[in-house]
């Protein structure tokens, strides 16, 4: 009887500090503050107890105290109501909380790329043009987008021309192609979501990647920097900041873009240096009838990335075409872009927050899109247009 009592009283104590951290600025040292704006929640692990610490197994803080435990309802941002009430009042400061009570929590569809074999003397001949260009475009004097100087490895044979390097299976991007492709993974070692770095500290990627992660899930997070393989990873970062767009939903994955503020910024190099960004826009056909490079790590299991960054040239589709998609259609708006492929090469899941780029001068690649949705292995994907929300990355860039 008596542990049972002194087990009650320590229950009774944790479920005290739960309901007082949530009003009390002391919570701070505990959990993230979490800031909602009109168009985004930014959660901040910089001055919380999680920055920066180990991440624990479960135990009992974790059960009692951690908000993402909270049960999900879909379709329902967390405090949507009170925001309501602010924007009513008519007050100008953005709300501050402690602690994120639950996600979107939409599952996530999962995507990949996906393209046929190639003979090996057609590839052999194909890489090293491909190599001269990765090492022609290393000395070029871009302050960003550095990549090669041309569109990457075509293939030819007997019975299919102009076949692009595949995104899955196979031989995938050479060694610093592409410096600003980055690769997330979680506290127990799994990869999760590919990103870009847009500046030495910040990376872009999809809402999606992060919409069920808990906050110690979040805090646990390593951004793997430089990596074109498994194991050659130039640099890695944890998070700091983390931004989504507050108009994200999960169900129709409108508005699916967020922004990650590294812990430190990153040794701009050969092998690692941030993508260019287009200017804004409100077109939604201005990429239609372009060839452009979807990249990510390819496969169907996106805990199992491809052993290598892939690659892929895809053809941009015009909104129309994209809103008559059978698959994706009644997801496509302005802020959309979409692809196909005429080479049989499309996203999957290990490919989810990633880039869609263009090149805009020899050995200058511009990122046009993020990597959203696609049905399953070979329709044609949704991406996030970047050009419609340039005025939204700029702001919380800096």
């Amino acid at each position: 009887m008596g542990q049972q009592k002194d087990f009650s009283k320590i229950i009774f104590f944790f479920a005290v500090v739960t309901v007082l951290s949530c009003c009390n600025p002391v919570a701070s040292f505990f959990l993230p503050k979490v800031t909602r704006t009109n168009d985004a929640v930014i959660i901040d692990f910089e001055d919380s107890g999680y920055a920066g610490g180990p991440i624990q197994k479960k135990n009992v803080y974790e059960e009692i105290a951690n908000p993402a435990l909270a049960p999900a309802q879909p379709f329902f941002h967390p405090y949507a109501m009170m925001f309501q009430k602010q924007q009513q009042q008519q007050q100008q400061q953005p709300m501050v909380y402690y602690g994120w009570p639950y996600f979107f929590s939409q599952p996530s569809p999962n995507v990949r790329a996906a393209a046929p074999a190639l003979p090996a003397s057609s590839r052999q001949d194909a890489e090293e043009e491909e190599e001269e260009s990765v090492r022609q475009a290393s000395g070029t004097n871009a302050t960003c987008g550095r990549g090669p100087l041309k569109f990457p490895g075509h293939y030819h044979d007997d019975n299919r021309a102009a076949i692009s390097e595949r995104i899955s299976g196979g031989e995938g991007a050479k060694k610093n192609a592409w410096p600003f492709v980055v690769n997330l993974k979680n506290s127990a070692g799994a990869y999760f979501c590919s990103g870009t770095l847009v500046s030495d500290s910040k990376v872009l990627l999809a809402a999606q990647c992060l919409e069920q992660l808990s906050l110690l899930d979040m805090s646990g997070v390593t951004v793997l920097i430089g990596m074109t393989s498994k194991t050659s990873v130039r640099m890695t970062r944890r998070i700091n900041k983390v931004i989504l767009h507050s108009q994200y939903n999960a169900a129709n994955y409108a508005n699916d873009i967020a922004i990650l503020t590294l812990d430190s910024p990153v040794i701009v190099s050969r092998s690692v240096a941030p993508v260019c960004l287009p200017p804004a826009s409100a077109d939604s056909d201005q990429y239609a009838d372009q060839k452009a490079m979807l990249l990510g790590w390819g496969t169907s299991d996106v805990t199992a990335p491809a052993s290598a960054l892939q690659q892929a040239k895809v053809d941009m589709l015009a909104t129309s075409e994209c809103k008559s998609d059978p698959d994706i259609g009644r997801f496509v708006t302005d802020s959309n872009i979409c692809v196909d492929s005429t080479e049989d090469a499309y996203s999957c899941a290990g490919d989810v927050g990633g880039p869609v780029v263009i090149l805009t001068a020899p050995g200058t690649w511009t990122q046009i899109g993020i990597n959203s949705y696609t049905k399953d292995c070979d329709t044609v994907g949704l991406k996030t247009r970047v050009s419609a929300y340039r005025a939204w990355i700029d702001l919380y860039m800096q």
